[in-house]
């Protein structure tokens, strides 16, 4: 029992040389092991040494005890100055391995998550948003719309949306080149943003499609801002090759109705509204049909 209890020793120092074998090994195989990572296995690799002298030191000690290794190192290795040496080591390592968590590890760790939610935000702003206008792309728009459609089912508040196109827009791209054609959505898309209210969702559902979702709005206030931002659009048209561009919108608006379980049947009449406002000239406001009345177009100021 006692020569198992000296062979202990080596065991653990085996175990812990594996421990220290696999740190560098992994540094050697990542080199570009950074952040908490490095931290973790340097807070590893600083207790393995420790493990490993203490253990060292005491199956020697207790090896020459029973016969394994000189006598003389139980005379030398008991030496209460040297006894001492192994707790020492314990507590320098203790304390630096606990500077590293809370000064080291634990800032790095905190940045780190920082940094990882701040890129998935990043990710998911991608995934959302129209790269050229800045607002929100169709699938984002019909996700929100979804839910407020829903909000809309349950508490039976006003629900409006607008869908407006921009009229000869090809006639743009083919004139004046897709530059400029960019160059007006991007315009539309700030028009847009300048008279919708902050609970308003813009998106870009099309090449030169847009739609707004408007909450807590009825059919006549939705038209009233359908025409604040016909004429906004009228006022921002841009100069290009010293020529003032004729920019004008047409636009569909269609309200919720408690029989539309499904986010089509609010965008398909605001859809027909709007090809019933260019097929009427353009550069007007459409009213979506209802099942008693014709669907009207707005006359153009």
């Amino acid at each position: 029992m006692t020569f198992a209890a000296a062979l202990i020793y080596w065991l653990i120092v085996a175990i812990w040389m594996t421990v220290l074998v696999t740190v560098l090994v992994s540094f050697v195989r990542n080199p570009r092991t950074f952040g908490t990572t490095r931290l973790l296995l340097c807070v590893v690799a600083i207790d393995t040494f420790r493990n490993i002298f203490e253990n060292v030191y005491f199956g020697l000690y207790f090896g020459g005890q029973y016969g394994l290794f000189p006598p003389s190192l139980v005379t030398e290795l008991g030496r209460p100055a040297l006894l001492v040496i192994p707790k020492l080591l314990n507590i320098a390592a203790g304390c630096i391995v606990l500077g590293l968590l809370l000064l080291r590890w634990l800032p790095t760790a905190v940045a780190e998550k920082e940094v990882a939610e701040q890129y998935a935000d990043h990710l998911e702003n991608l995934a959302a948003v129209d790269e050229l206008t800045g607002v929100y792309n169709r699938r984002h728009f019909e996700t929100l719309a979804r839910a407020e459609l829903a909000r809309f089912q349950r508490y039976l508040r006003p629900l409006s949306v607008l869908i407006f196109d921009i009229d000869h827009f090809k006639s743009v791209n083919d004139r004046y080149g897709h530059a400029a054609g960019d160059k007006v959505l991007r315009l539309i898309a700030e028009a847009c943003r300048s008279t919708k209210r902050p609970s308003d969702v813009l998106a870009r559902i099309g090449g030169e499609e847009f739609a707004v979702l408007l909450p807590e709005t009825n059919l006549e206030t939705a038209r009233k801002l359908a025409e604040r931002l016909r004429q906004e659009v009228i006022e921002c048209a841009p100069r290009i090759n010293d020529e003032k561009l004729d920019l004008t919108v047409s636009i569909g608006i269609a309200e919720a109705k408690p029989n539309m379980l499904r986010i089509d049947a609010l965008l398909q009449p605001a859809d027909e509204a709007l090809y019933e406002a260019k097929r009427t000239g353009r550069n007007r406001v459409c009213l979506a049909r209802t099942a008693h009345e014709p669907n009207l177009p707005q006359a153009a100021a």
